[in-house]
């Protein structure tokens, strides 16, 4: 038996025991949802990733009155951050190529913290400023105790992205960018889906190693030796398998977001739980189940309630 694999079998279970105890699962998960997906809402998320958005807004001001109106039907107390924010520059907007992939990140500095965007001028600004601001309100839920870290993860992944969901709300009555803002989470949904590719490949490797395959047959069922190279490489440097934290927790969202009577006032209540390091709360209101078959439909319910 190949011992970089046991090596890294050792390694996930150690760094992410909530991921080691699943992986099985999230294999199904994974490649069911790009089974079951229909053509027609394949191709409507595949046209956003290739679209361009195409309202330019007017100036950073703009991106800031598009966050202050959305969170005040969250909580108005929420302005008083953002202008607090503004006022002491704590929000920048920095060239796109400063940034490797997520085009949103923060800082923290002597407990201090700086948002950073790119610069694009385009409604993505605005969500992915909501995304950090999500990550604020949430991220002490990373505390919690008791509870493994990748399952605290998700969860703040949920309020995250259950956050965007309602500024899609919020925008669904804005002629001018709605468009735009079903663009952007459409993109959303395609990468909570194939981006997990990754992860799922890896976990087939490893499989296939586990299984004393040889490497013949890896190739075989890979198809190049690039493919093999590539996740020879992750098992061997050790690297994480965090994909599945953005999938579940998007799909979770969405099937939050396609079902809840207030999303703003939910929103509101996961924020001030988080602060309160309400574990228990989560993991008694959202089900993690892995259904893929039901998850393909709350994705295809959603697009064609939303065009």
């Amino acid at each position: 038996m190949d011992r970089s694999a046991i090596d890294y079998l050792n390694y996930l279970e150690n760094s992410d025991p909530f991921f080691y105890k699943n992986f099985k699962d999230f294999i199904i998960y994974a490649s069911g949802l790009n089974k079951h997906l229909l053509d027609e809402e394949y191709m409507v998320l595949k046209e956003s990733k290739k679209n361009d958005y195409k309202i330019s807004l007017k100036d950073k001001q703009t991106t800031i009155n598009i966050i202050k109106n959305f969170f005040y039907k969250i909580s108005p107390n929420i302005i008083k951050q953002i202008d607090f924010d503004v006022n002491n520059k704590n929000i920048e907007f920095l060239p796109i190529f400063e940034f490797s992939s997520t085009y949103g990140r923060m800082i923290m500095s002597g407990g201090n913290y700086k948002i950073q965007i790119a610069d694009t001028s385009k409604i993505d600004e605005s969500f992915r400023l909501v995304r950090e601001y999500a990550h604020l309100f949430a991220g002490n839920l990373l505390d919690a105790e008791g509870v493994d870290r990748g399952l605290k993860k998700v969860y703040v992944e949920v309020i995250t992205s259950l956050t965007e969901f309602a500024l899609a709300k919020h925008l669904s009555n804005n002629n001018t960018l709605k468009n735009d803002s079903n663009n952007y989470i459409n993109r959303k949904l395609y990468d909570a889906i194939y981006n997990m590719n990754d992860s799922y490949m890896t976990l087939i490797y490893l499989g296939y190693l586990l299984e004393n395959k040889s490497h013949e047959e890896i190739l075989e069922n890979l198809g190049s030796q690039e493919v093999i190279n590539k996740l020879d490489n992750i098992i061997k440097s050790k690297k994480p398998c965090n994909d599945y934290v953005n999938t579940l927790g998007t799909t979770i969202a969405l099937k939050i977001a396609n079902s809840c009577d207030n999303i703003f006032d939910l929103v509101n209540t996961y924020y001030i739980k988080a602060a309160s390091l309400d574990i228990n709360y989560f993991m008694e209101q959202i089900n993690m189940e892995l259904d893929q078959e039901k998850a393909v439909n709350e994705i295809t319910y959603y697009i064609r309630n939303n065009k």
